[in-house]
């Protein structure tokens, strides 16, 4: 299952869109910032718009890659992996967040079948930003705020991803 997809932008700026966070995510993921990098990137875009989380390991795997050593969240298991993942750039200051507030998916849940036709769903954890940020209720909240604005003269047409090309575009050039 293809979960990642790359591509080189104008001025050098890598995107990478990932879908959601699965076994083979990580793989994926680091072949292509392996692939944009051997190309030249000069600033990355990482698109996690509609991604609706997946392993947690694999979510740690991929920040690995991209920020300094420390603690990334607080807990195991897996849930809402792409509000770990932007919490996480947010924290460590390493990149900007835009478009809108995230879910706001910050525990884990697990469904125990009592063998009698019933169960009982119980919370098993919480999940904490690298600087003690709980989000559950809360989303992770935007660096830019942009609404996606549908442009029915070009289907094609993304403010939200050229609002984050900006902002990649004016760090490079600070």
């Amino acid at each position: 299952v293809e979960t990642v997809k790359s591509e080189m932008k104008d001025d050098q700026i890598g995107y990478i869109r990932v879908t959601e966070f699965d076994s083979v995510t990580y793989d994926q993921f680091k072949s292509a910032l392996g692939s944009l990098e051997d190309q030249g990137m000069k600033g990355l875009v990482v698109d996690l718009r509609a991604n609706p989380g997946g392993n947690l390991a694999t979510v740690t795997q991929m920040l690995d890659l991209l920020l300094p050593k420390g603690t990334v969240v607080v807990d195991g298991n897996s849930a809402s992996a792409s509000e770990i993942f932007a919490g996480a750039i947010q924290d460590y200051g390493l990149g900007s967040i835009v478009g809108t507030t995230t879910y706001g998916k910050g525990i884990v849940q697990q469904i125990f079948d009592l063998g009698d036709g019933t169960c009982v769903k119980l919370t098993m954890a919480e999940y904490y930003t690298p600087n003690g940020r709980n989000i559950h209720k809360k989303g992770i909240t935007p660096d830019v705020e942009v609404e996606y604005q549908q442009d029915e003269n070009n289907p094609n047409a993304d403010n939200q991803l050229d609002a984050a090309l900006e902002q990649v575009r004016n760090k490079i050039n600070q």
